[in-house]
């Protein structure tokens, strides 16, 4: 009796030649394709069934918009997807099937991923104001009421305010982060805090590096999508840029404005967060 491996192997072996086979029973594409009949075909042939790949194409249900302009990989699917086993008979009879559905698949356009849904209200906002200091060239931000008092009083010299702010919650809700601050002394006179809803970011810094030391919980934000950066309904995203240690001393800064954004990247700052964009969390407000 052959072995579990052997027979693996045979089914493989025999997969691939009928793979190969595909070239002598089915024809090369044709000069002209039906998008009408492709349409057509794709409905009549059972693919808008639940088990199949679903009515609308463009949701990209089992992938079928691989097969968008590509009458091989439907043919293909045919064979090695038990769903679509029934239809390999189909494409051998009919020379322009596979065609026509792949010339209907190509003008369908891929449907826009939806942004994460937005948390539940989670109480009262509060403003985090941005502060620069010009002598340093860092940036700071703060929704405590006596930070803001120290600093807009000049006990604290050396800031001023940037005109800008975001909204965040002030109270713990479902659906959002905490974000954590600590504080460093170690590259003074040029002092620097860190915001983080990253809870393994927060988790390193409080478990052994002496540079950082945590000040406790800032507030709490939704969070993007951790691959697109999206950010909830309602919601706006909050970019992390880091000095990436200009001045001999770590520096980051958090903003909602794309062209504030761009404006530090050219200046030799880098992007932290998610996506390509580096959103690290979300505001609410839009």
């Amino acid at each position: 009796m052959p072995t579990p491996a052997l027979r693996t192997a045979r089914a493989a072996a025999a997969l691939a030649i009928a793979a190969a086979s595909l070239g002598t029973l089915l024809p090369a594409a044709a000069s002209a394709q039906s998008v009408a009949r492709g349409q057509s075909l794709y409905q009549s042939l059972g693919c808008g069934a639940a088990a199949c790949h679903g009515a609308d194409p463009a949701h990209n249900q089992g992938n079928v918009l691989n097969g968008a302009g590509s009458p091989g990989a439907i043919e293909y699917a045919s064979l090695v997807r038990t769903e679509m086993n029934h239809l390999y008979a189909t494409f051998v009879a009919d020379q322009t099937a596979a065609q026509d559905i792949a010339a209907w698949l190509a003008t369908v356009t891929p449907a826009a991923a939806p942004p994460p849904s937005a948390p539940p209200p989670a109480g009262p906002t509060t403003a985090v104001v941005e502060y620069v200091h010009a002598g340093f060239g860092h940036y700071f931000v703060t929704g405590f009421a006596a930070d803001i008092e120290a600093l807009d009083s000049g006990r604290l010299a050396g800031w001023s305010r940037t005109g800008r702010a975001f909204q965040a919650y002030a109270q713990a809700g479902g659906g959002l982060a905490t974000v954590c601050r600590f504080f460093t002394a170690s590259f003074a006179p040029k002092s620097s805090h860190f915001y983080t809803p990253v809870a393994a970011e927060c988790d390193a810094l409080r478990a052994g590096n002496r540079d950082w030391q945590y000040e406790g919980d800032a507030f709490h934000v939704p969070m993007p999508d951790a691959a697109t950066g999206a950010c909830p309904a309602g919601t706006r995203a909050v970019y992390r840029l880091y000095n990436n240690g200009q001045g001999g001393a770590p520096n980051h800064r958090y903003t909602t404005e794309t062209e504030v954004r761009n404006e530090m990247i050219a200046r030799g700052w880098l992007p932290e967060g998610y996506g390509p964009q580096g959103v690290i969390f979300c505001a609410p407000g839009s």
